[in-house]
């Protein structure tokens, strides 16, 4: 069975910088599953990895789409395993746990369309609220943000009344390493981080964006918006700034959550830890048989 070594964790954790220095170790490949890097054009909003970071690992799953574009889970699933079968030594780095889950596990992401104009009224939070008031049991077997999914799971509630899940398997040998750090830690990361957004020119990028057609508001990724508002004289940078931070700080809460619940990791507490004590995890894990 193909080997794979998957990085995940949080937002603003540390995962570029580790994972960089073990993909050069072991002389691997990175596939990036963020899913905000996807995108052209969103660079300083998305903490995107640069060109200097990538220079000595080549980096897949970078800048694929444009900034408004559609790219499903399906989509990533099918073109992530790809490149998984062409890369000798894989590593799958991100924080978005529902992609990193559909590329090793065997999710079953259904290809056909359905009529879900009923639910287009509604944001996913709300869906998926509805879903846990029908039935918390099939709610917890999936993401708030697998829209599908929810919906799916909804209209069999309430055709059927219940819905048999069955727990996905592995489809690689996988050893997934998730980085933690201390949560007052991290969240004085992720504010550092967002003041550097700031002061490198977030505001710069969104103007540019506007100047190329990109509507701001429609940007789903955390900070594009929010510049928006501030661009067009509804808050100022302060609020802003505020603003994305706290918004930043609820979702790597929600990530944290979702390792936690989600996935068989290896948790690696980054404000204590050695590097050499990951690349004897990994050396040992390709080594066994």
């Amino acid at each position: 069975m193909k080997k794979v070594i998957v990085i995940a964790g949080p937002t603003a954790v540390g995962k570029t910088e580790i994972s960089i220095k073990l993909a050069e170790y072991f002389e691997g490949e990175i596939i990036n599953a963020d899913a905000s890097s996807f995108k052209k054009k969103l660079n300083i909003g998305t903490a995107k990895v640069n060109s200097s970071e990538m220079k000595s690992v080549k980096h897949h799953m970078i800048d694929i789409i444009d900034s408004l574009d559609n790219y499903s889970i399906k989509d990533f699933q099918v073109d992530g395993r790809k490149i998984i079968e062409s890369v000798e030594v894989p590593f799958i780095v991100g924080g978005s746990g529902l992609y990193i889950n559909a590329l090793v596990q065997d999710y079953n992401l259904e290809a056909n369309t359905r009529d879900e104009s009923k639910f287009d009224s509604y944001d996913n939070e709300t869906l998926y609220s509805m879903l846990m008031n029908l039935n918390s049991a099939v709610a917890n077997k999936t993401h708030p943000n697998n829209r599908r999914r929810v919906i799916r799971y909804l209209e069999l509630v309430l055709n059927q009344g219940e819905v048999v899940t069955r727990e996905p398997i592995y489809i690689y040998d996988v050893l997934m390493i998730t980085l933690t750090r201390d949560r007052k830690i991290l969240y004085e990361r992720i504010n550092n981080r967002v003041d550097n957004m700031i002061a490198s020119g977030l505001i710069d990028e969104c103007i540019k964006l506007k100047n190329d057609g990109v509507d701001l508001s429609k940007i789903k990724d955390i900070g594009y918006s929010e510049i928006g508002l501030f661009l067009d004289g509804e808050l100022s940078i302060d609020q802003v700034s505020d603003i994305i931070k706290q918004k930043t700080r609820n979702l790597a809460k929600r990530q944290i959550t979702w390792f936690k619940n989600k996935t068989n990791s290896v948790f690696v507490d980054l404000d204590n830890y050695n590097i050499n004590d990951l690349i004897s995890k990994i050396d040992l894990f390709l080594k066994n048989d």
